[in-house]
């Protein structure tokens, strides 16, 4: 279920000033599928884990004056001493999510389009101008449906000034793959939404975690 979107600050992704983040509640009932993220592995198969790849950093002749992979540099193998190429598939099972094959990915069709828009009175979910596009809000690439629930009406600045990613209220440690938008400040404040709201359940289950605290960052290639 789609409850927000937030803006991530920053040139993180691809050279964008912003990121807008579709926060979730139960991000598999839009198609998503996890699971326990995954190393890389090179062409010549080692397995190029966080450790590995901190050692390639050290291998290169420019060492310490290159920029390390962990700030955006290239990935180099110790065990072959090349630069990997990492695969679609291999960055998305990095992630802990499973990738839907390119070819098993349907566009949306218009009615589709029609329906998303109406639902939404023909406005932009962020700010409520005229919508232009309907975006997916879980990407095709990590399993995400053309069910209605699953598009989002944006206006042109929505779609094509800003990224688009998205979290799981319920998955806090999704939340390392965001940067700037603390995960703490959000469950805590949905939680008193849904308390104003009467929604006992979700404020039951957003006290559990809160009280569990935020775990370790499980994703080997994204730090906090």
């Amino acid at each position: 279920m789609y409850i927000a979107a937030l803006t991530e600050p920053g040139k993180r992704h691809h050279n964008r000033s912003n990121h807008l983040v579709f926060v979730l509640l139960n991000a598999e009932s839009h198609g998503l599928t996890r699971i326990h993220p995954e190393p890389y592995t090179c062409e010549c198969g080692a397995t190029l884990t966080p450790d590995v790849l901190d050692e390639g950093d050290e291998a290169k002749a420019s060492w310490p004056n290159c920029k390390s992979w962990r700030d955006g540099g290239r990935k180099k193998c110790p065990a072959c001493d090349e630069y990997p190429s990492i695969d679609r598939e291999q960055h998305i099972r990095a992630r802990g999510y499973e990738p839907t094959p390119k070819d098993d990915i349907k566009n949306v069709t218009q009615n589709q389009r029609e329906d998303a828009l109406e639902e939404h009175d023909g406005q932009c979910i962020v700010c409520s101008d005229d919508a232009e596009y309907v975006k997916r809000v879980v990407p095709p690439r990590y399993g995400g449906t053309r069910e209605l629930k699953n598009l989002a009406p944006l206006c042109d600045h929505h779609y094509e000034d800003f990224g688009h990613m998205f979290a799981d209220l319920l998955q806090p440690a999704e939340w390392y793959q965001i940067h700037g938008i603390s995960w703490r400040e959000v469950a805590e404040s949905m939680r008193d939404r849904y308390a104003d709201q009467g929604v006992d359940s979700l404020v039951e289950t957003l006290d559990e975690l809160l009280e569990r605290r935020q775990p370790d960052n499980p994703y080997p290639y994204i730090r906090a």
